[in-house]
C-alpha cells in the first residue's frame, strides 16, 4: 500500500462525519413536528432512606483567649557550712532466721508408777492410722491401792481398771464413730461407825459393759444420730440395763435455723434385795422426749428460744407422767465480746441410776430407790468476757428448783435385823426430797498460751428443803484451782486444790418397835486437798513424772466414817511411740 492511499482512507471518514452534521442542522421545525413521539414529564417518587454518610459534623473551634502575665524574677542564695562527719556506711548484710527442729508426734503412749500405800497407777493409749479417714484406737487404765489408813477394822483396799477400743471412719456425707468399754471396780465397806465382833466381807466389785455407736452427718436435716447400751452390776446379783437414743435435727426455714432433739431413754433394773432384807427390788422406766429450739441473732444480741417435753412411762408403779419444762437463753455483749451479760431459764428430766450414783459415791449399799429427778425451772443471771487479752471471767447466780432431787444418807444400823456386809452403817442410801437452792458461783481463767494456765471456781450454795430435815452431803461452799506452768521445754508441773466445805449427816439404830427419827447429828468438817505433779522428758519418746497428793497430810472424811489416805506420793516413767 502507497503513502498516498492512506492519507485517502484517512481523510474519507472525516468528511462523513461533517456531512451528517451539516444534514442534521437543515431540519426545519416544521419537520420535528411531524414526530409521533410526544413529549411528557416523569416524576419518580422513591422514599428516603439515610446513610451514615449523609451526616456530617459541626466543626467549630472555641475561641481561646491567651493572656501574658509578666513573670516575677526570684533571686535566691545558699548560705553552706561544710560539718565534719565520721560516719562510714556499714555494709548490708542480710539476716538468716534460725529454723526450729520440727518436733516429732507421737500417736502412742504409755506409763507406769508406783507409790506408797501399795498404789499402783498405769495408762496405756493406742492410736493407729488404718487408712484414709479410718482410725482404730483404745485405751487400758489401772488404779489400785492396798490401803492401810490407820485406825480402821476392815480392808480398805480399791482398784480401778477400764479398757476400751474405738473405731471411726470418716466419709464424705457422714463421720461413724463406734466404741466398746469395759470396767472393774472393787472397793470397801470400811467405813464402820463403832467397833464390831461380826465377821464381815465389804468387799463389792462393780462391773459395767458399755457398746455405743454414733453418726455425724456433714449435710443434710439430720445433723447426728446415737445409741448406747450400759449393762451394769455388781457382787450382789444387782443388774442395770440403761439403752438411749438420740437423733439431732437442724431445719433451714427462716433466717436463723430450728433445732430439735429427739431421745428415747430406756431404763431397767433390779436388787436381789431390799436393805432390810424382805424382797427383791425391781426399778425401771421409758422416757420419751422432744426438744425443739430457735435462734436469733441480731449484732450484738443472741437469743435462743425453745422448750423440752417428755413422756415418762414407769413400768413398776404403772403410772405415766408429762413434763413440759422452758428452754429460754438470751446474751448480749455489752463491749464488744469483752462484756457479755446474759440470762435464761432452763428445766429438765434427769434420769437417775445405779452407775450414776455408784460413780459418785462407791460406797452406796446395792438396795437403792431409783427414780428420776426433774427441775421445773433453773433461773439465772450472769456475766461473762475478759478482763484482759489473757484474764476470762464468768459470774453467775441462779435460782433452781429440784424435785426429787437425789441425797446420800448413811443408813441406819441394823441391830435387830440378821447382819449383813454392809448395813452395820457402813454403806449409803438414797433418799428424795424437794429443793430450793440459790446458787452464786464465779470462774476465772488466766491463759497465757502453752507457758501458764491457770483456772479458779467457786460455788456458794443456799439449800432449802421440804420433808429432809437438811440437804444431806452437800456443802455449802465449794471451789477448786487447776495450774499448769511450763516451766522449760522439758519440765512442766501441774498442781490442782479442792476445797469441800462442812456437809451434814446422820448415824441412828434401828428400832425395834419404830423407827428412830432421823436427825442430822453428824457434821463433816470441811477439808482441803492439795495435789501436786512435776514431769520431766528425758528424751523425746522417754519421760519420769512425781505425784504427790494431800500434801497437808489431812485425815479427813469425804463421807461419813470414811477417812482418806493421807500423805501420798507415787514416781513413774512415760513412753510414747509408733507402730
Amino acid at each position: 500500500m502507497t503513502i498516498r492511499l492512506k492519507k485517502h482512507l484517512c481523510i474519507s471518514p472525516l468528511l462523513m462525519l461533517i456531512f451528517q452534521a451539516v444534514n442534521l442542522q437543515a431540519q426545519t421545525p416544521q419537520s420535528r413536528s411531524q414526530d409521533t413521539i410526544d413529549t411528557q414529564v416523569v416524576t419518580i417518587v422513591k422514599p428516603y432512606t439515610p446513610k451514615i454518610s449523609d451526616a456530617f459534623k459541626l466543626k467549630q473551634t472555641p475561641p481561646m483567649g491567651v493572656s501574658e502575665a509578666p513573670q516575677k524574677s526570684v533571686k535566691y542564695t545558699i548560705f553552706s557550712i561544710p560539718v565534719a562527719s565520721t560516719f562510714t556506711p556499714a555494709k548490708a548484710t542480710s539476716v538468716r532466721l534460725d529454723r526450729q527442729k520440727k518436733e516429732r508426734l507421737f500417736q502412742n503412749y504409755a506409763s507406769l508408777g508406783y507409790g506408797n500405800y501399795g498404789t499402783i497407777l498405769g495408762n496405756l493409749y493406742l492410736n493407729h492410722r488404718l487408712g484414709r479417714g479410718e482410725r482404730i484406737g483404745g485405751y487400758i487404765e489401772h488404779h489400785s491401792s492396798q490401803g492401810g489408813i490407820d485406825g480402821l477394822q476392815l480392808e480398805d483396799g480399791f482398784s480401778n481398771s477400764s479398757a476400751q477400743v474405738n473405731y471411726v471412719k470418716s466419709l464424705k456425707a457422714f463421720v461413724w464413730n463406734t466404741d466398746a468399754a469395759f470396767q472393774r471396780q472393787a472397793v470397801n465397806w470400811y467405813g464402820l461407825p463403832f467397833e464390831t465382833t461380826i465377821a464381815l466381807d465389804p468387799k463389792q466389785v462393780y462391773s459395767n459393759i458399755e457398746l455405743g455407736s454414733d453418726l455425724q452427718f456433714t449435710k443434710g436435716t439430720l445433723r447426728t444420730a446415737e445409741i448406747h447400751l450400759n449393762r451394769f452390776s455388781d457382787a450382789y446379783e444387782s443388774q442395770e440395763y440403761h439403752i438411749t437414743g438420740e437423733t439431732n435435727f437442724q431445719f433451714d426455714m427462716l433466717d436463723s435455723p430450728i433445732y430439735s432433739s429427739v431421745k428415747v431413754d430406756y431404763l431397767k433394773g433390779s436388787f436381789a434385795k431390799s436393805y432390810n432384807g424382805l424382797e427383791t427390788q425391781n426399778y425401771g422406766n421409758i422416757q420419751f422426749s422432744v426438744a425443739p429450739s430457735y435462734q436469733y441473732i441480731q449484732d450484738d444480741l443472741t437469743v435462743s428460744v425453745g422448750f423440752k417435753t417428755y413422756y415418762l412411762m414407769d413400768s413398776e408403779q404403772n403410772k405415766n407422767d408429762f413434763y413440759i419444762y422452758p428452754n429460754v437463753e438470751a446474751s448480749y455483749a455489752v463491749v464488744n465480746s469483752i462484756v457479755v451479760a446474759y440470762a435464761g431459764v432452763k428445766g429438765d428430766l434427769y434420769q437417775n441410776s445405779y452407775y450414776d450414783f455408784a460413780q459418785i459415791n462407791p460406797f452406796v449399799s446395792p438396795t437403792l430407790d431409783i427414780r428420776p429427778s426433774s427441775t421445773p425451772y433453773n433461773v439465772f443471771v450472769g456475766t461473762k468476757g475478759k478482763l484482759s487479752q489473757s484474764i476470762g471471767y464468768d459470774l453467775k447466780g441462779s435460782f433452781i428448783r429440784e424435785q426429787n432431787k437425789a441425797l446420800f444418807r448413811t443408813h441406819s444400823i441394823q441391830g435387830f435385823s440378821a447382819p449383813n456386809n454392809y448395813n452395820q452403817g457402813n454403806s449409803f442410801g438414797v433418799v428424795y426430797d424437794d429443793i430450793d437452792v440459790i446458787n452464786i458461783s464465779g470462774a476465772l481463767e488466766i491463759d497465757m498460751g502453752q507457758k501458764l494456765n491457770v483456772r479458779l471456781k467457786g460455788d456458794l450454795y443456799k439449800y432449802t428443803t421440804d420433808a429432809e430435815p437438811t440437804a444431806w452431803n452437800l456443802p455449802e461452799f465449794e471451789a477448786s484451782l487447776f495450774l499448769d506452768y511450763q516451766l522449760s521445754d522439758k519440765l512442766s508441773m501441774a498442781a490442782n486444790l479442792f476445797y469441800w466445805g462442812s456437809r451434814q449427816d446422820t448415824t441412828n439404830f434401828e428400832g425395834l418397835f419404830f423407827p428412830e427419827p432421823i436427825t442430822p447429828n453428824v457434821t463433816l468438817d470441811a477439808f482441803l486437798d492439795a495435789n501436786f505433779q512435776i514431769s520431766y522428758e528425758i528424751t523425746n519418746q522417754f519421760g519420769a513424772f512425781v505425784k504427790v497428793n494431800n500434801i497437808a497430810n489431812n485425815s479427813y472424811n469425804r463421807w461419813n466414817h470414811y477417812p482418806v489416805q493421807g500423805f501420798q506420793v507415787l514416781g513413774g516413767l512415760s513412753y510414747k511411740f509408733d507402730f
